[in-house]
């Protein structure tokens, strides 16, 4: 666990830190009392030391990132929790949660106590995107590829009690597949036009592709806002020539794609199936109709597009 150089004084006790080694350390300089029973010391973190100035705890998203959670790109500021003292003191300072506010007890909140702040203050494409970061952070461990899971699917799926049903309906929408936020934010888009998406699709001679709408359209996409071109642009030709060689139709999005250009991104994905390049030959209806399309395909709708 990071060392935030934040500490109450039941975690010095915990180092054995008594009252009168706490009292001679706070004269010579090595903690600073901050407030009540929180200390901090010369190098503590600058964000959790404005925290803790602010009667609060790192949680929500903020406290989610710093477990490795994959966060909607819209989250730009720190999200902090604070007791019920704090929060009369300084309403809408804090994030909430569906019951009342519990007590602050360490600079970081644990995960399931981030998720429950985090399933309130996302949208509900948002709260999906980090679900499923999570169970895929599961499913990794459980596959060996990862040391330990940051909650268990259980875990994840209580973090939703006493949260309202459409709130709740978006855990029944979670695939502990998806292996990136971007993946969830284009599975979630598309199942809300009523097009079949297959979710980690195998191919031949390509292995696992993000997603595949209907028979053949390939749609494999940038988890991250950088990444290194020389290598990408070799590996996308092969992929192209080898979906080509099957009869598929791939079509790679970036990150920006994604998150920046979606409106001009979704016409790409709707041209490809109005031309029917989503369905196998028997099967392929030009159509210029999307409303029509999506019909045929008879795929229940997921998450609105925020």
């Amino acid at each position: 666990m990071h060392d935030f150089g934040v500490y109450t004084r039941q975690e010095l006790r915990s180092r054995d830190v008594t009252d009168s080694d706490l009292r001679r350390e706070v004269r010579r300089g090595v903690y600073t009392h901050e407030h009540n029973n929180w200390y901090s010391i010369p190098s503590a973190d600058p964000t959790a030391l404005a925290a803790v100035r602010k009667h609060g705890a790192l949680s929500c998203v903020t406290a989610l990132e710093h477990y490795g959670v994959w966060l909607p790109p819209q989250v730009d500021k720190v999200h902090l929790r604070g007791n019920s003292q704090a929060n009369r003191d300084h309403p809408g300072r804090y994030c909430r949660h569906f019951g009342r506010p519990l007590p602050v007890t360490t600079i970081l909140d644990d995960p399931h106590t981030a998720l429950r702040h985090a399933l309130r203050c996302l949208d509900l494409e948002g709260i999906t995107v980090v679900c499923d970061s999570l169970l895929n952070m599961s499913l990794r461990m459980r596959s060996g590829l990862l040391v330990a899971e940051v909650l268990t699917p259980g875990e994840v799926e209580s973090a939703f009690d006493g949260a309202p049903e459409h709130i709740v309906a978006c855990f029944n929408r979670c695939d502990e597949r998806a292996a990136s936020g971007t993946e969830t934010m284009v599975r979630v888009r598309l199942r809300s036009l009523g097009l079949k998406v297959e979710v980690q699709a195998y191919v031949p001679g390509l292995g696992h592709v993000d997603l595949k709408v209907g028979d053949r359209l390939l749609i494999e996409i940038d988890s991250k806002a950088h990444h290194t071109g020389v290598h990408n642009y070799d590996e996308d030709h092969r992929r192209d020539q080898v979906a080509t060689s099957l009869g598929l139709h791939r079509l790679p999005l970036t990150y920006k794609n994604v998150v920046y250009e979606w409106p001009a991104t979704v016409d790409k994905v709707l041209d490809a199936v109005r031309g029917g390049h989503h369905l196998a030959p028997r099967r392929r209806k030009v159509s210029t109709d999307i409303t029509a399309e999506a019909s045929e395909l008879d795929y229940p709708v997921d998450c609105p597009d925020p």
